[in-house]
């Protein structure tokens, strides 16, 4: 079970289904998209890792943090960049 949490084609294949479903299945949810970007870029992590000798990622449980906290961080960038401030408030005076 943890070789498949340290297995970097895992990663990936986890965030592209996410990002699908986020893109086709449910839309506006945006629930699914930070965590599917978040697990692409663990699996960018553990690609570099696998190619060089730097060790980022030294344990699985560190990858899953990493991921819990990059999905986090890029949820609320999503939020600060894109959300839609353009329309008004019927009860602003």
């Amino acid at each position: 079970m943890i070789g498949l949490i340290e297995n970097a084609n895992n990663w990936l294949i986890l965030g592209t289904i996410l990002i699908i479903i986020e893109l086709f299945l449910i839309g506006s949810f945006v629930v699914f998209l930070p965590a599917g970007l978040a697990a692409i870029l663990i699996g960018i992590i553990y690609k570099i890792q696998i190619s060089t000798s730097i060790i980022i990622l030294a344990s699985w449980a560190y990858a899953l943090v990493i991921w819990g906290l990059l999905s986090i961080a890029i949820s609320f960038l999503i939020q600060k960049y894109y959300k839609d401030n353009s329309s008004k408030d019927i009860n602003d005076y």
